[in-house]
């Protein structure tokens, strides 16, 4: 399971102007205090980094975790900012409250001007773990499956690290990778741009085409499917077809078929976005499944990070064989 990999990423900065023309050589980059990026604080905001979080702890297996109350409310009263046709402006840097590592976290390699990280403390086997796991076999909002797929989607998930397609390089696909950790708004399209955080997947993103095209029939399958977005008020409704089969909804086993629709809604307040996805699957669920996520605009000028390649995990080696 992800909770027993380490990973390391590095991430490349850009160092101020200003600071360069008082470095005079590597070893001043080394040792000098006025080499250190300064932090940001850590919490909620545009001036506060935001740590990456990981899965929802109550058992979807999606992430991200849900910021705290006061916090949506403290960012939903903060002013809308607004585009010259009108919508909402949803470009920014988003991310919600969980544990991973934040932008400035890390410490300053030798050439001066690249930070290396590591991921902060995975959650291990201990009470609360444990409830979680379980949790993502009797959550109240686990995706709807006929009786007659129940039994093979258990059994996905009590062998995950040998069947689940993410252990094997391959993309999460959507909706599996969440949320978006940054949003482009441009006239006529919305690119949304994914930090995996783990090292799965790298250059994860979605274009979502709002100049009212239909959904092209002509294009294979994929794994983010074909996204055509249209307002409805101040909404962003984005329909996402032509999904391939070959991923998981999430890390609970949970398979699907050719036949996957998604409604992805996105609608801002203040400095907040309420996510919500309808995930609708005629061959495999009785019902439409939905899920609901409220993102926290971040660190002002922050931007999803550049992971390392992909590299198959060691299965084999785990010390148990998943079943909880």
């Amino acid at each position: 399971m992800k909770s027993k990999v380490s990973r390391t990423s590095s991430v490349t900065i850009a160092l101020a102007l200003g600071l360069l023309c008082h470095l005079p050589g590597r070893a001043a980059a080394q040792n000098s205090p006025s080499t250190q990026v300064p932090r940001t604080p850590k919490g909620f905001g545009t001036t506060a980094d935001q740590p990456f979080a990981g899965e929802n702890p109550e058992g979807d297996a999606l992430p991200w975790k849900q910021p705290p109350p006061a916090v949506i409310a403290a960012a939903k009263k903060a002013p809308t900012p607004h585009l010259a046709d009108g919508h909402p402006d949803l470009t920014g840097f988003w991310g919600p409250a969980g544990w991973g590592y934040a932008i400035t976290d890390g410490q300053l390699k030798p050439d001066g001007k690249t930070y290396e990280f590591k991921l902060g403390p995975l959650p291990v086997q201990d009470a609360a773990r444990a409830k979680e796991l379980a949790s993502r076999v009797s959550d109240k909002n686990l995706p709807p499956y006929k009786p007659e797929y129940v039994a093979k989607v258990r059994d996905l998930w009590e062998h995950e690290t040998k069947d689940d397609p993410a252990f094997f390089c391959t993309p999460k696909g959507f909706p599996r990778v969440g949320p978006p950790t940054e949003i482009v708004q441009v006239p006529q399209e919305i690119v949304f741009l994914y930090d995996t955080v783990s090292g799965i997947e790298q250059n994860a993103f979605r274009i979502v085409s709002t100049d009212g095209r239909p959904h092209d029939p002509t294009l294979n399958p994929s794994y983010y499917g074909d996204s055509i977005g249209h307002w409805e008020g101040d909404t962003m409704v984005i329909d996402v077809t032509n999904l391939i089969d070959e991923t998981w909804l999430s890390e609970n086993g949970t398979i699907h078929s050719d036949a996957t629709h998604v409604i992805e809604r996105l609608t801002r307040t203040g400095n907040a976005i309420d996510w919500q996805i309808t995930v609708e699957d005629p061959k495999m669920f009785t019902r439409p499944w939905i899920i609901k996520r409220t993102l926290v605009h971040g660190l002002k000028g922050g931007h999803a990070l550049e992971e390392e390649p992909c590299i198959e995990h060691d299965e084999q080696h785990l010390v148990n064989d998943d079943r909880n």
